[in-house]
């Protein structure tokens, strides 16, 4: 096999499918990433002038294109995807059922949570195929991070004139003004993806060099601030868990937690000594008991609606319409709010779509980005080491909110579900023909593809 050379992309002994990102990346590629950068507007693009978000533009683009690609490859048959084509299926008769299908809520609900989260798992193997494309990936989180990061700080700290887009500073937008909230306009998805792109921006510290590696850092401190002025305890649980699993893991990062868990506690320190109007938000946050009230509330009717119809339960997206009916007074806790969805998601897919749709849900993450967790472990010297560790962490970021939370948010549970796709890529994709006849090994690093200031990662 031939080597390539030009001045920014070196190629020596490529496979093929290496190879083919020699002479640029595919289209799709770009619009995939692009498409990622714009879902952080999800449900608030008109305030940026278009009539429909542009990532779900970008992103029918970019499936169109892989599609049209004769290079891509193709999945293996797994038994997760019958299961994930069901529950769809499932819960769309749910909602047809209830006369709610054609709600635009409840559609986009279903498109959103469940339809465009399956879709990321299986083409996060297929798109992200190449080192090159995984770092790209690497990068966009990490300008995502530095761009949330310096948003939050915008919001809570000021100036508020530089905070964009505008809709953000509006208390009659999203919810929970008063903390960082970004693009989201909302907190707990905000801090989910500033705490990924913390771990993606740690990973390009650690792995390039040049200016990429300053511009890494400067992620790994604005995400890391933006996760704290989030002021949202689930996020904050999922980063300590996240980092104590990895730290335990990595010897690396094992020697240097305790001054990373004392930086952390400097940080807080002085956010509270040098920034008085965050001071009261941020204790408030570790002391509040109403929004535990609240889940208490839900869950316990959640509870109740599976105990009354546990096979078909009251329909998908219905919870918010009906959900009050099941809500009961307790004797130890007060009543403080009914107009929530259940705040647990495992237990709000059970209530809607009864335990059918609940125990394929759970089949879904169990067999899919789950899976990958604990089968066909990657040895530390591989490339699939580091992206192993992002879905450790992406885990962390979807499954404490998930067990608190809704969890409706498209932007950090469509990075789990691609997160988990790409470290499956090895047993989700059949090898392409021509590297079946060169007799090309899985590449186990990314060392084939390296830019002029990028190190192996």
């Amino acid at each position: 096999m031939t080597a390539a050379t030009d001045s920014s992309t070196r190629v020596v002994g490529l496979p093929s499918r290496e190879a083919d990102d020699a002479n640029g990346v595919p289209a799709y590629v770009w619009l995939f990433l692009g498409s990622l950068v714009f879902n952080m507007f999800s449900g608030y693009s008109n305030y940026l002038g278009f009539p429909i978000g542009p990532d779900r533009i970008l992103f029918a683009g970019a499936v169109g294109l892989l599609l049209l690609d004769p290079r891509v490859e193709r999945l293996r048959f797994k038994p997760v995807y019958v299961i994930m084509a069901v529950l769809v299926v499932w819960t769309a008769c749910s909602a047809l059922s209830h006369g709610v299908l054609l709600e635009t809520a409840k559609a986009y609900a279903l498109l959103d949570r469940i339809i465009v989260p399956f879709l990321m798992f299986c083409l996060g193997p297929l798109i992200f195929s190449t080192s090159r494309r995984r770092v790209m990936l690497l990068k966009t989180l990490c300008l995502i991070g530095i761009y949330l990061g310096l948003t939050a700080i915008f919001e809570i700290i000021g100036p508020h004139a530089l905070v964009w887009p505008s809709y953000i500073m509006d208390p009659n937008i999203g919810i929970l003004f008063g903390r960082a909230r970004g693009p989201f306009a909302s907190a707990e998805p905000n801090g989910m993806t500033m705490g990924l792109a913390l771990f993606a921006s740690s990973i390009l510290y650690t792995k390039l060099r040049g200016g990429w590696r300053r511009v890494a850092l400067v992620g790994i401190v604005l995400s890391a601030l933006g996760t704290i002025l989030c002021l949202t305890r689930s996020v904050w649980l999922a980063t300590i868990v996240a980092l104590l699993v990895i730290g335990y893991l990595v010897p690396e990062i094992r020697r240097r937690l305790p001054a990373l868990i004392a930086s952390f506690v400097g940080v807080v320190a002085f956010i509270l000594l040098a920034v008085p109007p965050i001071a009261n938000p941020l204790i408030e946050r570790f002391t509040m008991e109403s929004s535990l009230y609240d889940r208490q509330n839900t869950n316990a009717a959640g509870l109740r609606i599976v105990a009354e119809s546990p096979i078909f339960g009251i329909g998908w997206g219905r919870y918010l319409d009906i959900g009050a009916n099941w809500i009961r007074q307790a004797d130890t806790y007060p009543v403080t709010n009914i107009n929530i969805e259940i705040h647990n998601t495992f237990l709000s897919r059970a209530a809607e779509t009864g335990l059918p749709g609940a125990l394929m849900w759970i089949l879904c993450v169990a067999l899919g980005p789950a899976l990958f967790l604990v089968v066909n472990r990657p040895a530390r010297s591989s490339e699939r080491f580091v992206w192993w560790l992002m879905l450790i962490a992406a885990t962390c970021y979807w499954f404490f909110p998930s067990m608190s939370s809704p969890n409706p948010y498209p932007l950090p549970n469509n990075l789990f579900w691609l997160i988990g796709g790409i470290v499956g890529r090895q047993l989700m994709v059949l090898p392409r023909a021509d590297e079946i006849a060169a007799g090309v090994p899985e590449p186990t690093t990314a060392a084939a593809v390296v830019g002029s200031d990028e190190g192996e990662i």
